[in-house]
């Protein structure tokens, strides 16, 4: 139970107050990334599986960086995103990297409907803060943390990570 706690508490909790703060700010700060990250080193005493499987979540974690920075640099990726999708995949191996990937995707999918839905149709009346007439008004934005978020939060407790420190 302990170990699932430190699983809420560096991964689920940094990904709900990224998801937050890109809504209403499009900017997720470094922090959460640095929690998230070292919340992996805290429990990885714990799940300890052998230089290997350290090595595999390294290299996903890198992979995932040098991907979200390409994409930044492209413009389509902001580069908070990119660091957040970093520290979130750190958590993930090759094996449970998909349904990260896949929960991400779907969520992001559902989320530019969604924001290109508001934008043609939600009335300017409506729009009484400046965040959401910020999210549905400026066209080039969309707060993908909302998307990584959520899709980190539906795939870590079949990673193995999570399997490991619950010990199933």
């Amino acid at each position: 139970m302990f170990l699932a706690s430190i699983i809420f508490f560096f991964f689920s909790i940094p990904l709900i107050i990224a998801a937050l703060s890109d809504a209403t700010s499009m900017k997720i700060p470094n922090w959460v990334s640095v929690v998230m990250i070292a919340g992996f080193f805290i429990l990885l005493p714990h799940t300890w599986q052998g230089p290997a499987d350290f090595a595999i979540h390294i290299a996903v974690a890198m992979t995932f960086l040098i991907a979200g920075f390409t994409l930044f640099s492209f413009g389509i990726l902001g580069g908070g995103d990119a660091k957040l999708m970093a520290a979130a995949a750190i958590w993930f191996t090759w094996l449970d990297v998909t349904p990260f990937i896949l929960y991400t995707s779907l969520f992001g999918a559902a989320l530019g409907i969604f924001l290109l839905i508001g934008r043609k149709f939600l009335p300017v009346r409506l729009m009484t803060s400046q965040w959401v007439y910020s999210m549905f008004r400026d066209e080039k934005k969309m707060p993908y943390g909302l998307a990584i978020a959520a899709g980190g939060v539906f795939a870590i407790p079949s990673s193995l990570i999570s399997q490991a420190a619950l010990g199933v």
